[in-house]
């Protein structure tokens, strides 16, 4: 498990007690795990998200439970709904399995305004949390369920989606911008196109739709949930969550769809305008 890089996090364990600094503005949250016995070893994992927005507030993971009783304390904005998705790594492989391989459920903070408790006591009424990847423009090993290189390119391509998000990370053998296309009516035209550059001051990236054969421009409405991008070593890495469920030029993506996929890059230009490198195109399928 990797700390998200976008908000630090402090794990300490005193007497049982495993605590989170996160963000100021912020109620502090203590989740009291009970009865978690059969857990005690483990590697236990959290994930934060924002209900509103889609976004992972924050993910932390414990090396090991310390206690059948524990308590994590965790910090979220005041005034949101969140939902707060946990799992113990039972086969102890390093990774999310669906239940009944690991243990995973899911607990819900609605509107909230001050600091509280919040009390969890073991079951074995699990929920399929669909453990994502981590946004972080960095791709470990089985990080994501679904991988491709495409020969044309060499792009690698990585997937993962649940009911509601697409997960997508991009490794481009090149310096430049780095785009995928989903859904294209003919060549780009109608096409989602996802474009994305790592520059000097960040990550650029851009929500676009094929506007013609061989064009596109930038969507009024950019349905990106996250992203993060990294270059290094002569490649760019680009990972990014969209909706499934389109808007605005966006066709819906299904879970379990057979998609038509373009994929591009240049060489060096982090200008979006830039004519193509590589071009390629093939398919994919979701998640059902």
């Amino acid at each position: 498990m990797r700390r998200c890089a976008v908000v630090v996090v402090l794990l300490l364990t005193l007497a049982g007690v495993i605590i989170s600094v996160a963000a100021e503005e912020s109620a502090t949250i203590t989740l009291l795990f009970r009865d978690m016995e059969m857990h005690v070893g483990q590697t236990f994992a959290v994930r934060i998200i924002d209900e509103t927005s889609g976004m992972e507030i924050d993910r932390m993971a414990v090396p090991q439970i310390p206690a059948a009783e524990f308590d994590l304390e965790i910090a979220v904005p005041i005034g949101g709904t969140y939902s707060i998705d946990f799992f113990a790594d039972v086969n102890g492989n390093g990774r999310y399995d669906a239940p009944p391989v690991d243990h995973a459920w899911r607990l819900r903070l609605a509107d909230v305004e001050e600091s509280q408790t919040l009390p969890f006591t073991h079951t074995l009424e699990f929920t399929d949390i669909a453990w994502p990847p981590l946004i972080d423009g960095r791709i470990e090993e089985a990080e994501y369920l679904h991988s491709l290189t495409e020969s044309e390119t060499g792009i690698v391509l990585y997937w993962q989606n649940d009911s509601t998000t697409l997960y997508v990370g991009l490794a481009s053998p090149g310096t430049g911008w780095v785009a995928i296309g989903f859904e294209p009516q003919q060549r780009m035209l109608g096409a989602n196109i996802i474009i994305a550059a790592v520059a000097a001051d960040g990550l650029v990236i851009e929500d676009h739709y094929g506007s013609g054969q061989t064009s596109h421009r930038e969507d009024a409405v950019s349905t990106i949930i996250d992203a993060a991008g990294v270059e290094e070593k002569g490649t760019t890495t680009v990972e990014f969550a969209i909706p499934l469920f389109g808007s605005g030029n966006d066709a819906d993506l299904e879970p379990g769809q057979l998609l038509s996929i373009i994929l591009a890059y240049h060489r060096t230009s982090d200008r979006l305008t830039s004519r193509h490198s590589r071009r390629a195109q093939t398919e994919i399928e979701l998640d059902g």
